[in-house]
């Protein structure tokens, strides 16, 4: 019997300044979101802090036991 786990983590960077962007980092997120999602939820995020969108990144990892 094998158990599978997806691990999503995505890193939202804020800010005007590229130099020190602001990071938010989550984790296990969905298992596999798609561009749309993440710039929608960029956008989000950007109105809650009022910082703009600069970009995301996103890294899946499948563990098998």
């Amino acid at each position: 019997m094998h158990n599978n786990w997806n691990k999503t983590t995505i890193i939202f960077s804020l800010g005007a300044d590229s130099a020190h962007p602001v990071k938010v980092t989550f984790q296990n997120a969905v298992p596999a979101p798609d561009t749309k999602q993440i710039e929608n939820f960029g956008g989000i995020l950007a109105q809650l802090t009022g910082l703009p969108f600069q970009s995301a990144t996103v890294a899946t990892q499948d563990i098998v036991a």
